[in-house]
């Protein structure tokens, strides 16, 4: 958005002028100090001269005119309260006591409100570094005490702002930052809501109507910061945009905001967990995305199984092979890849000092004995090859050697009816852990199946040994949320695969279903495929 240059009546001159006109017209001076005011906003609407944070305390002297208006209430208060303990009550009714009470009461009240209220605006607007949005800055950072000056708090959102912001009525978002009646860390926003209320009151005269439009933050704190609108429009779009920034942060009403701040100690625990994991979740997905790489391939290492893979994870774990640390891994795709006129299952790592062994593993008939085109490469052209096999591309494998292979392989797909797979349950988490269960009830299966439609599992893969035989659901993810479903069907001495895309409670229902017997794929909207790896 381009900002406007025009300046008019820089700080402090503006101030100067306003107090000469106070002094010279009295009260007959608001209307032209506002006036003023209006042209000053439209001229320069959000503080690019001076910078947007300390325009907004600057902002804060009109404070002053309010508080002038609550003094002078205060005073006419006093004033009566004073005459009415001077005068006679012997022939006092009861409405003289209750006014004389509330002179009482009301006065002192509205002379501490007056002076509060020339205290901050004074305050905020010739020392910024004690503002309530300075204050609201320093809470934002990690450690509020070490700080730095006001002039470097205020350029961090100011040059946020400039950069990267987006206007909305009163509410600045850039990419770090809000900025509102206080400042807020995009990353710290664990609440978005929306108030608008109508409120009505009844009058002498009649009914009067007054609406609240503000747009509330909570941030990892449980702190509340509102900023008042004057626009729904610009309202509703500045909570959009900030949905788009914190799409783990929970959104609502008024209603949803209070129930929100009211949660237990307990209840917030639960909520940071779900939101850390789903950012963390995110900013996997967004790496994958902006690397090019399909998210479709599982890395195993030892015990651990995760489908979160990408290129930091396996530069990570082939630096531990050629450290030593690690015997080895695997990364095996959901479905096989075709390359060199041949068709692969999974790609084994280990390395021996700075030599890197790669194999690629072809994916073979049931019975057949495990064949794969293995080579030994540096470190970096071993890496490159394993950054094209998360692209699902294989490399030339002119100087590759066919050779058997030994030990550990990818699993083996499940046997036919007659055989009696041995029973399994692998689950891996959203989060990338992985568990294997060679042991467990119908209730675990029950389980895995409600955790796929809540998003706590990424994959849950099931070898049943009273059914047939096989069935593995992977979740969907942001662009498609349906979940990607795989099964065997026997036909005659083979079994078939098949491949469907289907709801997430469609999924978990066969996940139950399928291995008794209730479900059977080959029907509408399933696909036979190969025999997945």
């Amino acid at each position: 958005m381009k900002e406007k240059k025009g300046v008019f009546l820089r700080w402090p001159w503006n101030v100067v002028v306003y107090v000469l006109l106070f002094l010279a017209l009295r009260l007959f001076a608001v209307p032209v100090i506002l006036l003023l005011m209006g042209m000053q906003q439209r001229n320069n609407p959000n503080g690019v001269a001076e910078g947007y944070c300390l325009s907004r305390t600057r902002k804060r002297l009109t404070w002053l005119i309010w508080a002038l208006l609550v003094l002078l209430g205060a005073a006419g208060l006093l004033c009566m309260l004073y005459v009415g303990l001077q005068q006679d009550r012997a022939y006092w009714d009861a409405a003289d006591y209750a006014t004389l009470a509330f002179c009482g009461a009301g006065g002192p009240l509205l002379l501490v409100g007056g002076l509060y209220l020339s205290y901050a605006a004074i305050r905020d607007a010739c020392f910024p570094g004690k503002s309530s949005l300075a204050k609201s800055i320093r809470g934002q950072l990690p450690y509020p005490e070490e700080a730095p000056e006001v002039e470097a708090l205020f350029a961090m959102v100011d040059e946020d702002l400039k950069e990267n912001g987006r206007w909305f009525g009163p509410v600045g978002i850039g990419r770090e930052w809000v900025l509102g009646d206080g400042a807020n860390r995009i990353d710290r926003v664990r609440g978005i809501f929306v108030i608008n209320e109508i409120h009505r009151h009844q009058t002498q005269t009649g009914t009067r109507t007054s609406r609240n439009m503000e747009l509330v933050l909570v941030d990892d704190r449980w702190r509340r910061t509102g900023t008042s609108f004057r626009n729904l429009r610009d309202l509703q779009a500045a909570a959009d945009c900030l949905a788009l920034r914190v799409p783990e942060a929970r959104r609502g009403g008024g209603s949803q905001c209070s129930a929100f701040l009211a949660m237990d100690e307990e209840d917030r625990e639960t909520f940071e967990r779900d939101f850390r994991r789903k950012r963390q979740t995110g900013e996997a997905a967004r790496r994958q995305r902006e690397s090019g790489i399909p998210q479709d391939m599982i890395l195993k290492a030892g015990d651990e199984v995760t489908s979160r893979v990408d290129g930091e994870a396996v530069e990570e774990h082939l630096g531990r092979c050629l450290r030593g640390e690690e015997a080895g891994f695997t990364l095996t795709p959901t479905r096989p890849i075709e390359g060199g006129g041949q068709t692969f299952r999974a790609l084994r790592t280990s390395a021996q000092g700075e030599t890197v062994r790669l194999i690629l593993e072809l994916a073979v008939k049931p019975g057949e004995e495990n064949l794969g085109m293995a080579r030994e490469l540096e470190s970096r052209e071993a890496l490159t090859v394993l950054m094209g096999w998360l692209r699902r591309e294989v490399p030339d494998l002119e100087n590759w050697d066919l050779r058997r292979v030994y030990g550990e392989g990818p699993q083996k797909s499940p046997a036919a009816p007659s055989r009696s797979p041995q029973a399994r349950l692998s689950l891996v988490y959203a989060s990338g852990a992985a568990e294997n269960h060679t042991t467990f009830t119908e209730e675990d299966v029950q389980l895995a199946a409600e955790g796929l439609v809540s998003g706590e599992y990424q994959l849950v893969d099931l070898t049943h040994p009273a059914g047939y035989l096989w069935i593995r659901v992977m979740a969907g993810g942001r662009e498609d949320g349906r979940c990607t479903v795989e099964a065997t069907r026997p036909e005659g001495e083979e079994l078939g695969f098949y491949i469907s895309k289907m709801s997430p409670r469609e999924a978990a229902a066969w996940l139950t279903g399928y291995p008794h017997g209730q479900y059977l794929p080959g029907g509408q909207g399933w696909k036979r495929v190969r025999k997945p790896s």
